[in-house]
C-alpha cells in the first residue's frame, strides 16, 4: 500500500512539474520577424459627414415596427471594412439580440448604398483598408 501510495505522489508531482516547464518554455519562445505586424491606420476611415452623421442615418433608416416587442434599450456594435477607395465591403453586426442585429444590418447597408467613406490612412497618408467599430444604442420608446 506504501508503494502504491508513493507511487502515486510521485506520478502527481512529475505530472504538475512538467506542466511548468512547458508554460516556461513556450513564454521564452521568440516572436518569427518574418511575419510583419498588421498595418496601422492612423487616420481611420469615416463617414463623410462623420460617424454621428452614419447614426443617424441609421435611425432613419430602421424598420421600428419590428423593434416594438424587442425591449427598451437595445445596443450592438457595426463594424465595416472599407477599402482604400472608400467602398463599404463589408457589414457586420454584433450584439445580444438576434433580430435587433439583422435591422441594424439592413439599416446600415442601405444607409452606406452609393456613398464613398474617406478611405483610412497610415502615418506616410497611404490610404489602406480599414475596419471601423461604432456602437450603435436604441431606445425603443
Amino acid at each position: 500500500m506504501k508503494k502504491a501510495l508513493s507511487l502515486l505522489a510521485i506520478s502527481i508531482f512529475s505530472i504538475c512539474f512538467s506542466q511548468k516547464i512547458s508554460d516556461r518554455y513556450q513564454s521564452s519562445q521568440p516572436q518569427d520577424q518574418s511575419v510583419p505586424p498588421p498595418p496601422r491606420v492612423t487616420f481611420p476611415a469615416q463617414f463623410p459627414d462623420g460617424n454621428k452623421v452614419f447614426l443617424n442615418k441609421i435611425d432613419q433608416n430602421i424598420n421600428k415596427n419590428n423593434l416594438k416587442n424587442s425591449g427598451s434599450n437595445l445596443s450592438t456594435e457595426i463594424i465595416l471594412k472599407i477599402d482604400q477607395h472608400g467602398n463599404v465591403l463589408n457589414i457586420s453586426t454584433y450584439g445580444k439580440h438576434e433580430i435587433f442585429n439583422k435591422e441594424v444590418k439592413a439599416a446600415a447597408t442601405k444607409s452606406t448604398q452609393d456613398i464613398q467613406w474617406t478611405a483610412g490612412k497610415n502615418n506616410q497618408g497611404q490610404k489602406m483598408i480599414d475596419i471601423v467599430k461604432i456602437p450603435y444604442r436604441f431606445k425603443n420608446l
